[in-house]
């Protein structure tokens, strides 16, 4: 029996949440123009015919992975824990699939910095000026995500304190700081607007 007939008789389901898992991985660890079709489906025992199956081109699988990554159901804790939870999401030793990171390092790639725009302005962006709430919500909602962009490839991809494997204390501190100061100015914001 050969792979397709296997994937054909097997869960569909599990089988592209499989994938989706591994190319998390590696977008989030090697970019968009570092990985191929090859690669992911190395990684996972397929063939890459089967990954285009699923997903139609390397562009698909992104924009799928990236979907997934950010969930479509945003999560927002309370207004004054926000901050921490955001540092705590991005310093996990265990979320190796991490959108923020997807994200930037997409920006090499034309049609996967198209996709990654897009993608985080429908499910990043939006949703967060939603919950933020005042007039201003949607460049707040930026302003949190390019701290975010940017610690992560200050904190990841730079590797500016090697040989650690954890990101500075300091760093993370400052991180859930500065972005509970935006959130907090928010409130603030559309308290005196009287919202």
């Amino acid at each position: 029996m050969n792979q397709v007939e296997e994937l054909s008789k097997g869960d569909a389901a599990a089988t592209r949440a499989r994938i989706l898992v591994v190319a998390k991985q590696w977008f989030s660890r090697r970019g968009y123009s570092e990985c191929g079709i090859r690669d992911i489906a190395g990684d996972l025992g397929l063939s890459s015919t089967i990954l285009l199956r699923y997903f139609g081109s390397k562009a698909g699988l992104f924009e799928a992975a990236l979907r997934d990554a950010l969930n479509s159901e945003p999560v927002f804790p309370p207004r004054d824990q926000y901050g921490a939870f955001i540092a705590g999401q991005l310093t996990d030793p265990d979320h190796d699939m991490n959108p923020h990171a997807m994200c930037v390092l997409a920006t090499a790639h034309e049609e996967a910095r198209e996709i990654a725009t897009r993608v985080l302005h429908d499910l990043a962006v939006a949703p967060m000026a939603a919950w933020l709430g005042s007039a201003d919500g949607e460049a707040r909602a930026r302003q949190i995500l390019a701290l975010c962009s940017g610690y992560v490839l200050y904190t990841f991809q730079l590797t500016v304190h090697p040989g650690s494997g954890r990101p500075d204390p300091t760093m993370t501190a400052w991180l859930a700081q500065s972005v509970q100061a935006i959130v907090d100015d928010a409130s603030s914001a559309a308290i005196s607007h009287g919202r």
